[in-house]
């Protein structure tokens, strides 16, 4: 058999592009950066927010339900209006519950967030004028997370990004100060395409805000908030029937194409007009994001909950059959015979109850068996399944022990091998907020540059102290000068009897000294003991700082005096360890004389603090006493090497 190919007859079409608006050139109706003035800047921003509001209802959804399995409540949002999740149950009311996604969330959120990273700036080798200029950015830094709160705000982002898939912090200027507020996934909009790889050029946050707090930032635009149309979280009852005075607005960003290019814009718009038009010139959205579990394509992440999801809804369903088969068969039963003539009156809760009867067969009490031993094998299994897929043990989600393990080491070895389980969320966890300070020291710039200054309060360990941006604002001019890493405030263990091996173990080693065990024991019974025994140290140290940082400038106040001696003599051997660092480091030639006078001052008053010689006898001019000896003190300052 053979076949006939028959040419194929190829006829050209002429291509026809449809240029009406909501046609063909739907593109350009959303390239809203492009907007020539504010009639059509509004038009196109809304009607891309109106678009991006329906392709990202699934998620609005998905996270709704995951937000059910949390705790038990929907989550409300103007996107999506879920008012058929808040009306409808699948699962009975009062089913049983063994909630292993709350177990597991609220065991990761107290895990994670005991640790809080430190973002610290380091330099590459750098002089003392560069190495001070770090330790004020990180001063500045550790003051705006105080006072912004910044840690309790990492918390919530923590559990929305085991909850939803993400966490984010916004980071804005308001008031003249850098603000950090946390923000729901659910309240910002993305193009799938746009964000197929992870990195969309365009962003929209919708948002309810009171009327006059916007008002309050824009003031000239006052009318324009009073004549907005009021919104709503959702279309149920609990959002529509309420007293608060809100609107939504919808904020776009827009990022620059390029190094060079212009196009980048940040608008706030509403029903009624335009609220703020300025361009937008980083490269980079306001927003830190901690993600759980990245997704293949995406910007958002996925939760724990989400990946928990199938087990917990197989857990409620078996323990729904277990609940039933109880209700029905695990209730006592009697069975009487007829012919026995027992009245049922006769079985009551008394104690004792004497049962009247005919014939020879008594009553039978039954207990029959409701459920198999299988159902209650297989809940457990899907129970310890979801603490395996989490990676949680049983001791940290239950809050005790595991059985045979006693001593203090066994149970911190056990502890270290489920931190790794974390290693990779934990890192996450640091870039969180290297990327936050990063991206506040920005903000504090911007409002710096508009000559209206930023200063912020400073909390060490020795007090209060008032740090100015423009005492370090060179380092954003010098970032490739500058590492910014994260580290965790204390490697030690957060439990006291913990932290006491370990300083006992590094004191045992040579490590630490006394002084050093006492300082990083914090007992708070010794409190008041420990900051007596290391006042003469930490009064040395403050010296020499100011001495580095100011010179002679204040150097009547901190000039040695006879109370700065001791036995192990610490004051000669710090300021010498100083000479020989900050000579490294390139100190003014100025203040490292400074630091040799103040070492020749300690070295006087040595001298006079020494006991006179004693005369030679009458008739013995070559002989002399022996001078007494000196009583030697006991110290727990270490002991000086230094030859004076």
């Amino acid at each position: 058999m053979s076949y006939e190919v028959q040419p194929l007859d190829i006829v050209a079409k002429e291509k026809v592009v449809d240029t009406r608006p909501g046609k063909g050139n739907k593109p350009a109706q959303h390239q809203w950066w492009t907007a020539k003035n504010d009639n059509d800047l509004v038009s196109m921003a809304m009607s891309t927010t109106q678009f991006l509001k329906r392709t990202n209802a699934y998620r609005i959804r998905q996270a709704s339900i995951f937000s059910r399995l949390l705790c038990g409540k929907p989550l409300y949002n103007w996107v999506s209006s879920n008012s058929s999740l808040d009306s409808s149950n699948q699962l009975p009311i009062g089913r049983p519950t063994a909630n292993v996604c709350y177990s597991c969330t609220d065991t990761l959120v107290s895990r994670i967030t005991e640790d809080r990273p430190l973002p610290d700036f380091l330099t590459d080798g750098g002089s003392y004028k560069q190495q001070r200029l770090a330790k004020e950015a990180n001063q500045f830094i550790q003051g705006e997370f105080y006072r912004t709160k910044a840690y309790e705000h990492g918390a919530m982002a923590v559990k929305d990004a085991l909850g939803f898939g993400t966490g984010l912090l916004k980071v804005y200027a308001k008031h003249g100060k850098v603000h950090v507020e946390r923000t729901l996934e659910t309240e910002l909009l993305v193009d799938f395409n746009d964000a197929y790889y992870g990195k969309p050029t365009q962003l929209v946050q919708m948002k309810l805000v009171d009327k006059s707090r916007m008002a309050e930032l824009f003031p000239k635009k006052e009318g324009m908030i009073a004549d907005a149309q009021k919104g709503n979280v959702d279309t149920t009852p609990r959002s529509t029937e309420t007293i608060a005075d809100q609107f939504i607005v919808s904020e776009l960003w827009h990022l620059p194409s390029g190094p060079d290019a212009d196009d980048g814009r940040h608008v706030i718009v509403c029903s009624e007009g335009v609220l703020l038009d300025e361009p937008w010139t980083e490269h980079d959205f306001p927003f830190v994001k901690l993600i759980y579990n990245r997704n293949t394509v995406g910007w958002f992440g996925q939760g724990l909950v989400e990946i928990l999801m199938p087990t917990q809804m197989e857990i409620y369903r078996m323990l729904i059959v277990a609940s039933q088969a109880i209700e029905l068969m695990g209730v006592p039963r009697i069975y009487i015979d007829e012919m026995s003539k027992i009245t049922e009156t006769s079985f009551n809760n008394r104690v004792g109850t004497i049962i009247k009867g005919r014939g020879p067969t008594p009553p039978v009490f039954l207990n029959a068996t409701s459920n198999a031993p299988e159902i209650y094998q297989w809940i457990e299994f899907q129970i310890n399944n979801a603490y395996q897929i989490a990676g949680i043990s049983s001791m940290s989600a239950a809050g005790r022990v595991q059985e045979g393990v006693e001593s203090g080491e066994a149970i911190r070895e056990l502890d270290a091998v489920q931190a790794g389980r974390f290693s990779a969320f934990q890192r996450s966890w640091q870039d969180f907020y290297v990327e936050l300070a990063q991206k506040m020291l920005h903000c504090a710039a911007g409002i710096a540059e508009k000559g209206k200054g930023y200063k912020t309060l400073f909390v060490g360990p020795d007090g209060t102290k008032e740090v100015d941006f423009k005492d370090f604002q060179d380092i954003q001019k010098v970032d490739n000068q500058y590492v910014m890493q994260c580290y965790i405030q204390s490697a030690l263990p957060k439990d006291p009897a913990g932290r006491q091996s370990r300083l006992s173990e590094m004191l045992a080693a040579g490590e630490i000294t006394n002084q050093e065990f006492r300082r990083l024991s914090i007992f708070p019974d010794l409190k008041q003991s420990d900051q007596l025994a290391v006042a003469l140290e930490e009064r040395i140290l403050a010296s020499l700082d100011e001495i580095v940082e100011n010179g002679e400038k204040n150097y009547a106040d901190i000039a040695p005096d006879p109370f700065i001696l001791d036995p192990s003599d610490l004051a000669t051997t710090l300021v010498v360890q100083y000479i020989n660092r900050y000579k490294n480091l390139g100190l003014e030639e100025e203040k490292l004389q400074v630091l040799r006078n103040w070492f020749d001052q300690v070295q006087d008053l040595k001298q006079q603090a020494m006991p006179p010689q004693p005369q030679p006898m009458p008739g013995q001019p070559g002989q002399q006493a022996a001078p007494p000896p000196v009583p030697q003190q006991a110290s727990i300052s270490p002991t000086s090497n230094v030859r004076v």
